[in-house]
Parts: C-alpha cells; sequence; structure tokens
C-alpha cells in the first residue's frame, strides 16, 4: 500500500506541477481555445491558478525527497489542492462542463488519499 501512496503522490506531482507550469506559461488565447473556463476568468486569476497548482504539485513531491523535514509539506500542499479541485468543481457545475467535473473528483480523491492516509 505503501508503494501506491508514492505512485499517486508522483502522478499528482506530473499533473499538478507540469501540467500547471504549462498552464502557467502558455498564452491566454491558446488556453481559452483548450479549456473553456480560462474565459471566465481574468489573466492574472488563471496564472494564480496555475501558480498554486505548481507550487502544491512540488509540495506532494517534497516529502519524498526531504524525509527529516519538520514542515508537512504534504498536508498543506494536499488541502490547498483539494480546495482549488472544489473550486474547480463548483466553476464546472456553473458554466455547465460537466464532463470536466469527474476528472476534478477523481483528482481530488488521489489528493485526499495520499494527504489523509488510512
Amino acid at each position: 500500500m505503501i508503494y501506491l501512496g508514492i505512485a499517486v503522490q508522483i502522478l499528482l506531482f506530473l499533473v499538478f506541477a507540469v501540467g500547471g507550469s504549462i498552464r502557467l506559461f502558455q498564452p491566454i488565447v491558446v488556453l481559452a481555445k483548450r479549456m473553456r473556463w480560462v474565459s471566465y476568468f481574468s489573466p492574472k486569476i488563471v496564472r494564480s491558478i496555475a501558480l498554486v497548482e505548481v507550487i502544491c504539485g512540488v509540495g506532494i513531491l517534497l516529502p519524498l525527497i526531504l524525509t527529516d523535514s519538520s514542515f508537512s509539506f504534504l498536508f498543506y500542499s494536499g488541502c490547498l489542492l483539494m480546495a482549488t479541485m472544489v473550486g474547480a468543481v463548483i466553476t464546472h457545475l456553473v458554466i455547465g462542463d460537466y464532463r470536466q467535473i469527474i476528472g476534478n473528483l477523481a483528482l481530488l480523491g488521489m489528493i485526499y488519499f495520499v494527504t489523509f492516509p488510512v
């Protein structure tokens, strides 16, 4: 079960840190064509969300590297990412983009799994 948690942490790092960095540096016009929600927010908000994803994605992976740290990177990064995913679910509900909700809920479940292990 420990290896599953590590694998999910690495997967979450790839989804959020790598995906967030792509959203951080791509032009807003390109993002708006690929993602419907981008057109509903100002570019500063879109970039802020991407920055939060990058920072928290790295924070999800840091406990695997810094084993002696007294700061709980995983807990705080996980909680912030869960709040971001709840916001994403609400946003997709409001704008009527229902297909995206399933992916957001799956990511929310994986974040919960690694943040609060059984």
